[in-house]
């Protein structure tokens, strides 16, 4: 039978998590079918033989993607360039593989909601944090201040902030794959949020039913602080920050600005041109914007010298792609 809900779950290295996550899915209670689509960006450390023993023994829902090489470092968005084809469901459930879900009803509450509800095209509920280090308390997103107090809400709210942790949410499914950007964007989930909820109104569900897991190494690691976090995150926030400008008509200048010269003044610290050419190109239009408060106000003598050391780097870029080529054709 055509499942009712798809289950996407997106895993590399984690072997000792991915268990769990398979086992809260495979317990769900339900009077619809469901599959889950789990994508293994080939992993290294043991989860690929995990998946395969629980393929083996849920064969009707567990529905596996194996990768001999890993996408997400060639720059492919996991769900839409991998998943989004395998897609059946007509709702859609989320869980990367080192969370997972606390409730073996959580998928039929859900679904109830969305039936009961065609008006509403999301729906969500609030999730346990867990630091795996200790490091600071459980705490349960989001409180309700941050979802205004409201068990009914609006795109108009959800573009103040996010409040929807993303193994909480299900989709009246709704993506494809022109609706997406072409260059890797964060945060993709709140994006996801986004795009549904323009189509109906955001549904909030009381009961905890499921684990999110934080860590020190993880992504959202320093978020807005480090600069290890701008330096992995800053080029696909600014991109992000621009397509709510152009979708949703949410003026975001302050954001890219700050976002541009925090990028700028690190990559200088640490001489990394090629990122600022990079940033150069593909924010030409922002360009004069991002540098000015980097500088000393009027020091027109820096800005030039950072000009002419762009300049070079892109002649010596321009020289070195003649010369591999001539070597090339030369043979």
């Amino acid at each position: 039978m055509k499942p009712k809900v798809s289950i996407i779950c997106t895993t590399y290295n984690h072997k000792d998590f991915i268990g769990k996550a398979l086992d809260s899915f495979v317990m769900q209670k339900t009077n619809f079918p469901f599959e889950v689509i789990v994508h293994d960006d080939a992993s290294t450390d043991g989860t690929t033989e995990i998946i395969r023993d629980y393929e083996k023994k849920y064969p009707d829902i567990i529905k596996p993607i194996y990768q001999k090489e890993n996408q997400f470092s060639q720059g492919k968005d996991i769900i839409i360039d991998c998943m989004l084809e395998y897609i059946q469901g007509e709702y859609v459930a989320m869980n990367e593989g080192d969370d997972f879900w606390i409730d073996e009803n959580k998928l039929q509450r859900q679904v109830d909601f969305l039936d009961a509800n065609p008006d509403f095209s999301v729906c969500f509920h609030p999730v346990k944090v867990v630091w795996e280090d200790n490091s600071q308390p459980e705490s349960i997103f989001p409180t309700s201040d941050l979802r205004f107090h409201k068990d009914t809400l609006t795109l108009k709210d959800l573009l103040k902030h996010n409040f929807i942790q993303t193994n909480s949410v299900m989709y009246r499914w709704c993506l494809k794959k022109e609706m997406w950007p072409q260059k890797r964007i964060l945060p993709c989930d709140y994006l996801w949020h986004l795009l549904h909820a323009k189509h109906g109104k955001i549904g909030f569900l009381p009961q905890v039913m499921s684990v999110y897991r934080r860590n020190q190494g993880g992504i959202w690691t320093g978020a807005g602080e480090t600069d290890e976090w701008f330096l992995r995150c800053g080029i696909p926030h600014i991109r992000f920050f621009q397509i709510l400008e152009s979708m949703f008509n949410i003026d975001q200048t302050n954001n890219i600005i700050y976002m541009g010269h925090r990028m700028i003044h690190i990559l200088l610290q640490r001489k990394d041109f090629a990122t600022i050419e990079q940033m150069s190109e593909e924010f030409s239009e922002l360009w004069e914007k991002f540098i000015p408060s980097l500088l000393a106000k009027n020091d027109h003598k820096k800005q030039r010298r950072l000009k002419r050391k762009i300049s070079f780097f892109r002649l010596l870029s321009a020289i070195l792609f003649i010369i591999i080529l001539y070597l090339i054709v030369g043979r």
